[in-house]
């Protein structure tokens, strides 16, 4: 298949087609001791892709164990209601703050559709998840795949309820978005309404540096090696990314002047966001930062 990479002997990247572009955005499967677990579900829409990958890849249904959730946007959370059908013996695994919104994901997609207004079809869907098949965590907490331990590590920023997870063996950090993203060979700010909080995720950029990782392995889009370095270039981004726009918010007093004054600057013009409608990608992380500087003032 293709759109399936092999990463390591033991991993694997689904490419989802997020948005209908190639690798934007991803899924992977991680294998150990006969057992299997998925690190993200992608959206709704990206099921059927993935149970291809499954099936191609020869990994038996009651072979999955988990689907480690790093926080329960869309992209990230949207379809694990749906893989839980394919996989009988697996639970999802999500922080505490954010397990309830995937039992019953009402409010869930009313916040997506808020945040994403015309965008929002591109998000796909979400389907309850039965509570005894969650598990919720805040970090520390170790799972266990075949020979592979999985440790949790707590990381708010991009969101309140975003986590990390850290494979000690082999190296591997799946960051989700609180390293930003990493697109075309560029990082992109992953500042998104309702909750990105800059001061928490700094200070996850801090604990992310003392995670002893050989390997980052961005949900957007792939692996990166040199993980101090990547995280450092991280944190340079996102300060100069908040302080653009904090900028462009004294200046105007409003947050919709605000925007169209970034939306006019030149870096941020540059700043290579993929998707079905990019200008609405960025125009979405320039307004988390926004309702971020209204909510501190």
């Amino acid at each position: 298949m293709s759109y399936v990479e092999r990463i390591a002997e033991d991993l694997y990247l689904v490419d989802t087609n997020q948005f209908g572009v190639p690798r934007c955005g991803g899924v992977y499967i991680l294998r150990s001791g006969g057992e299997a677990a998925l690190v993200e579900s992608g959206t709704s829409l990206a099921v059927p892709r993935i149970e291809e990958a499954l099936s191609t890849m020869g990994i038996p249904d009651d072979a999955g164990r988990w689907v480690l959730i790093t926080h329960i946007h869309l992209d990230h959370g949207g379809g694990a209601g749906f893989l839980l059908e394919r996989l009988p013996e697996a639970r999802v695994v999500v922080h505490r703050r954010g397990a309830k919104h995937l039992a019953d994901p009402t409010k869930l997609l009313a916040s997506v559709r808020e945040a994403t207004g015309d965008y929002f079809s591109f998000y796909g869907t979400a389907k309850p998840i039965p509570e005894e098949r969650l598990v919720a965590v805040e970090g520390g907490e170790v799972f266990r795949l075949g020979e592979l331990r999985v440790w949790v590590v707590p990381a708010p920023g991009h969101a309140p309820h975003h986590v990390c997870y850290h494979v000690p063996g082999p190296g591997y950090l799946f960051t989700g978005d609180a390293a930003g993203l990493w697109l075309e060979g560029r990082l992109l700010p992953a500042t998104p309404p309702p909750s990105f909080d800059p001061e928490a995720s700094l200070e996850t950029l801090k604990r992310l540096r003392g995670v002893p990782a050989k390997l980052l392995l961005y949900t957007h889009y792939g692996p990166r090696n040199d993980p101090p370095r990547a995280l450092s270039q991280y944190e340079e981004l996102l300060e100069r990314w908040v302080e653009t726009v904090r900028r462009a918010w004294v200046k105007t007093g409003s947050e919709e002047e605000a925007l169209k004054r970034l939306l006019a600057d030149p870096w941020v013009r540059s700043l290579p966001y993929r998707g079905a409608k990019p200008g609405e990608e960025l125009a979405m992380n320039i307004r988390g930062v926004l309702r971020y500087l209204a909510r501190a003032s």
